[in-house]
């Protein structure tokens, strides 16, 4: 799935090489890079709950995927290009991708999983910090999906997480990108957090805030938008809570994730000290929203106002 995204890295290996003679092939994985990317195919796979130990299997869902994925709405755009992707797909795999997937890219993947210093310490924290996020409610029993440190629990995976596993667990990768396994892992299982249909309605009324609707106009471009930023707005509180971000980070991170287009994420962080205690996140934010800081027509106010306290320093913070 994250093949066609990744493709300069098969240019060097002789097996592939006539590949890039075939124009139909070529155009093809042009055409699949301009529509999706390896985290959507990956996320849709799964989806499907496509096999991920079968590479026959895998083939045969993907020239399914016009039935498999007709009622899953995000992916009419991979679906567009489902011809071409299970021509690309069944070219790498005539031409000997199964040998170098056990040859180049396992050994690859493996390596950075076993050479990443875990601080378990820290992960502890994690997990403790997650539990009293999703408190009242239970947190889900998903750490297997998600924790890719497993070899084995690789394919489990349905994000992004998978896909750039090489590259968040090179530190420094880490450091050129301002990637962090550890927040990422955070972010990753706060989209197992509760969001109810209400909450998603009075989210979707911001469309008619015209400075909301334009910055959610980039962030979808990016495939990204609506619930993200509250998600990026827990991830964010926690990972400051645990010592992961100072605010220099926090500030960097809401003015520069998705080019600074979820603008939420930094008004949903500054009030997120005065969610009660007993009070769920999905409640807390409808909160906000029965308050008026989320609300049409406010949005901008609010966004440069909770920009200009992080800037500061001096705000409250879960610390």
């Amino acid at each position: 799935m994250c093949t066609p995204q990744y493709i300069d890295n098969l240019k060097e290996d002789a097996r592939f090489a006539g590949l890039f003679a075939d124009s139909v092939f070529v155009a093809g994985v042009a055409d699949i890079n301009s529509n999706c990317s390896a985290s959507r195919l990956c996320n849709l796979y799964s989806e499907v709950n496509g096999d991920r130990t079968d590479i026959s299997k895998c083939l045969f869902a993907i020239q399914h995927l016009d039935s498999l994925a007709s009622e899953i709405e995000w992916a009419k755009g991979i679906l567009t290009v489902q011809p071409q992707l299970a021509y690309v797909l069944q070219k790498l795999v005539d031409n000997g991708y199964s040998e170098y997937w056990e040859q180049t890219v396992y050994p690859r993947l493996k390596s950075h999983i076993d050479n990443y210093k875990l601080n378990q310490a820290l992960l502890d924290a994690i997990h403790t910090n997650l539990s009293d996020f999703f408190s009242p409610e239970s947190m889900p029993d998903t750490q297997s999906k998600i924790f890719i440190l497993d070899i084995e629990n690789a394919f489990n995976l349905s994000d992004e997480s998978f896909c750039c596993t090489p590259l968040i667990l090179d530190p420094e990768i880490e450091k050129q990108l301002r990637l962090n396994f550890m927040n990422v892992y955070i972010h990753e299982y706060l989209h197992n957090l509760y969001l109810s249909p209400e909450l998603m309605a009075k989210l979707g009324e911001l469309d008619n805030d015209s400075f909301y609707r334009s910055k959610e106009e980039i962030a979808q471009k990016h495939g990204e938008g609506r619930n993200e930023a509250f998600v990026v707005a827990a991830e964010v509180y926690i990972s400051n809570k645990l010592g992961l971000r100072d605010w220099q980070n926090v500030y960097d991170e809401f003015s520069q994730y998705v080019d600074g287009s979820l603008v939420l994420a930094p008004i949903v962080y500054v009030n997120l000290h005065d969610r009660k205690p007993g009070e769920t996140y999905n409640d807390f934010l409808l909160r906000l929203f029965e308050k008026g800081i989320l609300k049409v027509g406010a949005i901008e106010a609010s966004y440069m106002d909770a920009m200009g306290l992080i800037r500061s320093g001096n705000f409250p913070t879960g610390k």
